[in-house]
Parts: structure tokens; C-alpha cells; sequence
């Protein structure tokens, strides 16, 4: 189907369309509980595969800056998990101190680096695969840099295009020069800045990304909408994960809304002049729904969860790839009888013909 979205550009109004696949082009796996398996609550908010069935995972509200490295197993015939071993954070007295709010990951296969974003210095900085830092960060323009944004509003995805050689991020909701950011009440979408860096750390191009609508008619005690994730694919084709997160002070009310959507940069409707042609590449990026779906709170057996991160997995027997969802728990969030847990979850390509 179609739909027309209002969307407010600083300087003028860009009216789109973006079309919606009919039906998701991915099977989506049961979740499963972290803990199962002892990983401690945390606040797991991006991941991306190092090699060798290990995963670098970022959580947001650590002592220090660095990663935890997960090793996980998959069935090769299902793709489900079976198994997660924690085998430590890596990070060293020398990196960067916490305070950073560690959000979006990539590895970068070529010289052995883990970048990670961090949303509160609107900084994307590299660290070796012990831990330690790289010395080396992306050359983030000003209008994406951290006065630009609103607050908890910033880099919270990152991915690399290892065939482009491209770094791809974009911030979870508009910036201030954009307007207002999409929220209940708002009654406007945006369009985000979805900006590219090569490998020499340097930005490239820039594209306009349309935001969808909310979902929920308003703000509970905690709230987030926007961007959370990126991950590359083949022919330079992205996948984008939306999120909004809603507790009202009715807890068992709360409830995530995911869609993953994929986009392919430099493809979609054109900008009008003196909206923000000046920065963009002219396009405001046409989407196609891969997959979407809710958790809700539940008194009995809950299963809300706050998925923040997405990266590829291991390909299966029969040729199928998969895809891991991480979720945030904020440290287990709540209390004894009703809390937030760490999830994990699989999306597995549609059997090859």
C-alpha cells in the first residue's frame, strides 16, 4: 500500500511516497532469554559479528569504554540459538572513560577494528579487538555533531559496507535544525540525515531518510522513538530498524513496535530545491518492509523487549542467511515479578527456490 507523509525540512515542506512491501520477506524466529544461558542483565545495545562465531556487543551504561565479546552458536539447519557464551569485556584503562553511551558497533575486518558510536559525544571511535583504543576516530561534520542534536536523540546505529568500504550512520530522531522530533503529539513526520564515511574516516554522501509516524497517541513515563540500528547488504542495499518504546505509568500497558526496512541510498523521490539539498544528495530514500512486530508487558511469562541492535549471523545449511536482534533491558528494568529481559531473536531468510 501507499501513504503520503508530511515532513517538515527546516527550510521548506517535502511531501513523499513510500512504498511498503505486503508481506515480511523474513521468518522471525522465537525469542530467547539471555539469562538462560547466565548472561547478566545489561544494556546490550548493538552488535556485530568479529569472526570465528564471535560477536562484539555494545552496552550503553558501562564503568568503562569498550565491548563485550559474546560467542554464539546457531542450529545450522534452523538458525535458532542454542547457545551464548559471555567471554568478557574488553576495554582497558586507557580507553575512553564511561559517559559516552556506547550504542551502535562495526568491525571492520580489513584492519581488525571494533568502531563504536557513542550518542551522547556524537563520536564514532575505534578500538583494536582487545579493547584497547585505536587512536582513531570518523570525521563527524558539525551539523551531525553533538550541539546539533537533541539530547538521548543521537548516533545510536552504525554499520560497515565491507564491498563499498562505507560506514553508515544516522541519528535515532531529527535534529534541531530539522524541527521537532516525531513523538506522540507532534503531528508531523521527519526526515533524518543518513550519512556515509569511507574508510579514511572522511564523510561521504548524505541522504534523506524518512521517519515513520508514531504509533502510540502518547508518552509514557519512558519513551523512545527513531533509528536504532544499520545493517549493510549486498549491492549496497541497507537495512534500517525503527523502534518505539512506550511505558505508560499503567506498566503492563508497555510495548515496543519494531519494523526493519530496507533502503537502497541513492534511489527514491527527489528532494525539492532549499529544503536540505545543500547536504543531502538530493533523494529522499523510498522504504520496502522487511519484517515487523510487537512485545507487550505481560504479568504472567513477559516478553517486552527493547531490541536496540541488529547484525548478520551465520548462514545456514541450506544457503539461508540469518540475522541477530539484541535487546536492551536497561539492566533489567522493573521489579522482581515484572521486569525487562535480554533477548535475543532470529531472522532467517525465505528458503532459496
Amino acid at each position: 500500500m501507499k501513504y503520503i507523509l508530511n515532513i517538515t525540512l527546516g527550510m521548506g515542506m517535502l511531501w513523499l511516497s513510500a512504498g511498503y512491501a505486503k508481506a515480511q520477506q523474513v521468518e522471525l524466529l522465537k525469542p530467547k532469554d539471555l539469562g538462560r544461558w547466565n548472561i547478566p542483565p545489561g544494556n546490550y545495545s548493538g552488535i556485530t559479528p568479529i569472526g570465528d562465531g564471535r560477536y562484539a556487543v555494545v552496552s550503553d551504561k558501562e564503568a568503562q569504554d569498550g565491548f563485550f565479546v559474546f560467542r554464539i552458536r546457531q542450529d545450522e539447519r534452523t538458525g535458532q540459538v542454542t547457545e551464548v557464551v559471555n567471554e568478557g569485556f574488553r576495554g582497558t584503562d586507557s580507553a575512553l572513560k564511561s559517559g559516552r553511551d556506547a550504542e551502535g558497533v562495526a568491525f571492520v575486518p580489513e584492519d581488525s577494528l571494533v568502531w563504536v558510536s557513542g550518542e551522547a559525544d556524537q563520536r564514532i571511535v575505534a578500538y583494536r579487538t582487545d579493547g584497547a583504543p585505536a587512536h582513531r576516530e570518523l570525521a563527524v561534520p558539525s551539523f551531525l555533531g553533538r550541539s546539533a542534536i537533541t539530547p538521548n536523540y543521537g548516533f545510536e546505529a552504525l554499520g560497515y559496507d565491507r564491498a563499498s568500504g562505507l560506514f553508515w550512520t544516522v541519528t535515532e530522531n531529527a535534529l534541531k535544525t530539522d524541527g521537532r522530533v516525531a513523538e506522540p503529539g507532534a503531528g508531523h513526520g521527519v526526515c533524518l540525515r543518513l550519512q556515509s564515511f569511507g574508510r579514511d574516516g572522511l564523510p561521504r554522501a548524505s541522504y534523506a531518510y524518512p521517519l515513520d509516524m508514531p504509533e502510540s497517541e502518547a508518552k509514557g513515563k519512558q519513551y523512545a522513538f527513531g533509528v536504532v540500528a544499520i545493517w549493510p547488504q549486498e549491492g549496497g542495499r541497507l537495512w534500517v530498524m525503527e523502534r518505539e518504546f512506550n511505558v505508560p505509568k499503567r506498566r503492563l500497558k508497555a510495548r515496543t513496535d519494531m519494523k526493519i526496512y530496507e533502503v537502497v541510498p541513492g534511489s527514491g523521490t527527489a528532494l525539492p530545491e532549499n529544503t536540505l539539498s545543500e547536504r543531502l544528495s538530493g533523494y529522499a530514500l523510498k522504504k520496502e518492509l522487511v519484517a515487523a512486530f510487537s512485545t507487550r508487558m505481560r504479568l504472567v511469562r513477559p516478553k517486552l523487549a527493547n531490541y536496540e541492535g541488529l547484525c548478520e549471523g551465520s548462514r545456514l545449511a541450506d544457503g539461508r542467511r540469518t540475522w541477530l536482534l539484541v535487546s536492551d533491558s536497561q539492566g533489567g528494568y522493573g521489579n522482581r515479578l515484572c521486569h525487562l529481559r535480554d533477548w535475543i531473536r532470529v531472522c532467517v531468510s525465505p528458503k532459496i527456490k
